[in-house]
């Protein structure tokens, strides 16, 4: 039976692992009661495992090779300059377009890469890439309210890298006013589907999930004090929503403790594949003469190909054989512990593949891989799966490869998780990526066909 009205709480880069344990050993009752009402499912994330592609692909209901968002950075086409990939870069037809279509009404707030904010039947507030509240709003007329309630886009950045006692504060800052704001528009607004996005969870993982792992008194007490807060907000939506109202809360990755940031640009120009001159401006500022492999974060690797790059040096009837070469010493990467680095090191059509394309299409030539346009043609070469514990960064400017830095945690692959009421998850081991269709199913809205 179809429902009526479906609200997503997306509680960004929260382990399946760490949200069972602490419903098993602390007081977390509203995630503990809403866990034994609907099972707690884990679920894998996508390659590269960064939320902007992992919440892409939920928006989407694709894989990164059809939406085009690889990461927070990426390369403007045709050039080795940086850009920041925003929602009028993404290559598929969104859910909140889909839905809207269907005369549902939407409420997006927060989710990533939903700035700049389209028009919709319903409302969008953008994500964290937003540069001002002025601009964060669709319609605009809902700034003044987000201005009066001392509305946050995102925690501070620069905070935590600081002094994370000053982190902590401005965390909770920023999810209070987010929680003020979803009850607000739960409140007022009509809507049949509902999205509200926390993305503090991500922030305090990456500084302080490994002091909570390791026992750290002080800090452990902290991270300890948010996810109560948060889980008091979850047993408030729980107590407004009626028992028929739908309800998915999910995350899109999980995370581990960080062994060590590796900077691949630092380990490619040992390697001879990667040249710099001078001292770089920007992590794709390199000598295009002197390179036949760069890479963006995380773990994406491109070939600087003759007649795709502007200044490209691997010959195309090479592409193949360059391409096996690097990912062979990409495995060959070895920590000053003497562990393996990487994990595995995909070819881009294993994972990804274009448009009104299945995974079941046969491999495709070079020819045709250097030929792609669109999203699949934008999609990197390789990507690099690293070990837990091995976070895979550019370090273009780096002295050394392996470094420590304010960070703590890095996010992981297949600890994902999603608890659903009133939507039928798939069976087996499944993707964000399959859960679109999910919520279209449960809405009573037909899936567009070249949803993956």
């Amino acid at each position: 039976m179809a429902q009526d009205r479906l609200v997503v709480l997306g509680i960004d880069g929260v382990p399946f692992s760490l949200l069972s344990e602490l419903t098993e050993r602390v007081q977390l009752p509203n995630f503990k009661r809403l866990r034994e009402q609907t099972g707690l499912v884990q679920m894998d994330s996508v390659h590269p495992t960064v939320s902007s592609a992992a919440w892409t692909s939920y928006v989407t209901g694709s894989q990164p090779g059809k939406h085009g968002i690889f990461g927070f950075i990426d390369r403007k086409p045709g050039s080795y300059q940086m850009t920041i990939p925003l929602a009028n870069s993404v290559s598929a037809g969104t859910i909140w377009q889909v839905l809207s279509d269907a005369g549902k009404r939407v409420f997006g707030m927060n989710v990533p890469v939903s700035y700049p904010p389209r028009a919709v039947n319903g409302i969008l507030i953008g994500g964290f890439l937003c540069p001002s509240i002025e601009k964060v709003a669709s319609p605009a007329e809902l700034v003044p309210y987000l201005k009066s309630i001392d509305y946050q886009i995102d925690t501070d950045p620069a905070l935590a890298r600081r002094s994370t006692d000053e982190m902590l504060p401005n965390i909770d800052k920023t999810l209070d006013a987010r929680m003020e704001a979803m009850f607000h528009f739960l409140r007022q607004e009509r809507w049949d589907y509902f999205h509200t996005h926390v993305m503090a969870t991500d922030r305090l993982n990456h500084f302080l999930l490994a002091r909570y792992q390791a026992g750290d008194l002080r800090y452990a007490e902290a991270f300890l004090a948010f996810y109560r807060k948060l889980d008091g907000y979850l047993g408030r939506l729980l107590d407004t929503l009626p028992d028929d109202c739908g309800l998915l809360v999910l995350s899109d990755h999980g995370f581990c403790p960080i062994k060590s940031e590796v900077q691949l640009s630092r380990y490619l120009i040992e390697r001879g594949w990667c040249s710099v001159l001078g001292q770089p401006r920007h992590p794709l500022d390199i000598e295009p003469s002197g390179t036949r492999a760069f890479t963006l974060i995380p773990g994406r690797l491109y070939l600087n190909v003759k007649g795709r790059e502007p200044a490209g040096v691997v010959e195309p009837d090479d592409y193949g054989r360059t391409r096996d070469e690097l990912a062979q010493d990409l495995l060959a990467l070895r920590a000053p512990s003497g562990e393996p680095v990487i994990r595995k090191v995909f070819r881009r059509e294993e994972i990804y593949w274009p448009a009104g394309e299945s995974a079941a299409q046969p491999e495709r030539g070079a020819a045709a891989l250097l030929a792609a346009d669109g999203a699949f043609g934008r999609a990197p070469d390789l990507v690099a799966i690293p070990y837990d514990g091995y976070d895979l960064k550019m370090g273009l400017v780096a002295p050394e490869t392996f470094v420590r830095t304010e960070l703590e945690g890095m996010h992981t692959y297949d600890d994902a998780l999603v608890m659903a009421r009133g939507v039928e998850l798939p069976a087996g081991r499944f993707s964000i990526v399959e859960l679109t269709r999910c919520v279209l199913n449960a809405l009573g809205v037909q899936v567009p066909a070249d949803m993956d």
